[in-house]
């Protein structure tokens, strides 16, 4: 098996993909007069196939742990991108919805991005495309399995 040099584990490591998408993101944001930041355009993305779920849910799919995610859906409140409401069946939990005005905001976020990653896989042909969400996808389960 071939050994990583310095700068290949620092780049996966520091996700160098993730923080050059970043940029452009928030540039064409700005640019809109959207305030979004890429958590909440997560969650948004998640509310938009399945809405009415629960705040443990939606922790689990961005990743991120209970009080980061309250702290997240009372700034998505204020921004009027979503609605909690307490689950019928039990009043502990709540279920976060995704408000009209969120949908909005998504799909156009969802067009923005569209057009950053279209950029991004410029000259990368799909089979390229395919290798790397594989390695993606098994190095991510390899580190679920890490304890």
């Amino acid at each position: 098996m071939e050994t990583f040099n310095n700068d290949d584990v620092l780049d996966v490591l520091t996700g160098m993909v993730s923080e050059r998408i970043k940029r452009p993101f928030y540039q064409a944001c700005t640019r809109e007069g959207i305030d979004i930041s890429v958590d909440e355009c997560l969650v948004l993305n998640c509310l938009s196939v399945q809405d009415k779920v629960s705040q443990l849910t939606l922790c689990n799919h961005i990743n991120k742990d209970k009080p980061a995610m309250t702290r997240l859906l009372d700034r998505m409140e204020n921004k009027r991108l979503v609605k909690r409401t307490m689950d019928e069946a039990d009043k502990r939990k709540n279920r976060v919805s995704i408000t009209s005005n969120g949908m909005q905001v998504c799909n156009r976020v969802n067009e923005l991005v569209t057009g950053i990653i279209n950029n991004a896989m410029q000259n990368i042909d799909e089979s390229q495309f395919m290798v790397f969400r594989n390695v993606h996808r098994l190095m991510l389960n390899n580190l679920s399995l890490v304890k």
